[in-house]
């Protein structure tokens, strides 16, 4: 379990504190890890930050040799280790050419017992003793068939999973394939119609920006630079002048 330091060296960026923990194994002395770390830009920064921009001093130093090095060590030798064990199982992954170990350290293991059961056979002479070898083989080998058979049915499970994955996957790209194709052909058939929609709201430039409207919130698309009344406004309506203004009343010439 990783433990919280809170002194100046244990404030500082891991990638720091990594360098430093290597500086360290190397043998670097001490005045010197000091003054490299003192002149780095980043560790300025924290020390400014967090400790009022004092320095770190040899104190310091030895204090996190005697606790946050150690702990690194170990998180080091993990993380080695883990590397060692990653390397060494891509490599049997890769020599067992696709089939499990345990497949194939079965097949061995099946070999060698019936290699043993026939040296003990031929050594034993007496039919109650070699009855009693050829049993306990049986049981043995029976053992290792059902473990067989397990391996065999636990492959099996897991293809038919795999196949099961792969189907659903393609069945979910071809519902969206679906589903765009009946889209673009809604949005064709819905233009042809946009005529129908736009004299149902009295045709003329107010019909024709409703039905774009409409088009629009059906499919989702945007409404930036849709110059449009909303619903339910009365388109306006032109004012037809007056007679009495437009004609007004003249003079008989004949009176």
């Amino acid at each position: 379990m990783s433990i919280t330091h809170i002194g100046k060296i244990g404030r500082l960026p891991k990638c720091t504190r990594d360098d430093l923990g290597r500086r360290i194994e190397d043998g670097e002395p001490g005045k010197e890890l000091v003054k490299w770390l003192n002149g780095l830009s980043g560790v300025q920064r924290v020390l400014k930050e967090q400790f009022g921009g004092r320095a770190v001093t040899e104190q310091n130093l030895s204090e996190w040799k005697q606790g946050g090095h150690p702990e690194w060590l170990r998180q080091e030798e993990t993380r080695s280790l883990v590397s060692k064990l990653t390397e060494q199982s891509d490599d049997l992954d890769e020599a067992a050419d696709g089939q499990e170990i345990s497949d194939r350290y079965a097949s061995v293991l099946a070999v060698e017992l019936i290699r043993q059961a026939m040296t003990r056979l031929e050594k034993e002479t007496d039919p109650e003793k070699r009855w009693q070898i050829i049993c306990e083989v049986h049981r043995v080998f029976s053992q290792l068939r059902r473990d067989d058979h397990r391996a065999v049915r636990t492959v099996i499970k897991r293809d038919r999973w795999n196949r099961e994955v792969e189907r659903e996957e393609e069945e979910g790209l071809e519902r969206m394939k679906q589903e765009h194709k009946k889209r673009l052909t809604d949005m064709c058939f819905a233009s042809l119609h946009n005529q129908t929609v736009a004299e149902g709201f009295g045709g003329g430039k107010h019909g024709e920006k409703m039905a774009e409207l409409l088009y629009r919130l059906r499919f989702d698309l945007p409404l930036e630079g849709l110059d449009s009344e909303l619903p339910g406004e009365t388109p306006p309506v032109a004012v037809k002048p007056s007679q009495t203004e437009s004609d007004p009343i003249r003079p008989d010439p004949t009176e």
